[in-house]
């Protein structure tokens, strides 16, 4: 999907894992994509912060990039970080694959 990256398709829901530690991340992205696959969603937005006020940079977008390319791969289509105007750096879209 091309056009992720650049907003094309409609964001159907959010997540906002800011405060969240690596272990309690992972557990809600895996709870948050599964149920936005049962509720039919097609788009989904993670909001995952820029590190900003982490001493050693930003922790939540590298892993949170691997649990989408590996454990949950096989609910994913694509992922791209989301436009400048919605979260940008700090924030990524997630394509799910249809059931």
């Amino acid at each position: 999907p091309i056009h992720l990256h650049e907003g094309m398709y409609s964001v159907q829901d959010f997540l906002d894992l800011h405060g969240c530690t690596l272990a309690e991340a992972e557990l809600i992205i895996s709870g948050f994509i599964k149920e936005s696959i049962r509720k039919g969603y097609r788009c989904i937005k993670v909001i995952h912060g820029r590190g900003l006020r982490s001493p050693n940079g930003p922790v939540l977008k590298s892993a949170l990039v691997k649990w989408l390319s590996g454990q949950m791969r096989k609910y994913i289509m694509a992922f791209a970080t989301a436009p400048q105007y919605d979260g940008g750096l700090g924030a990524l879209y997630i394509l799910l694959k249809k059931v």
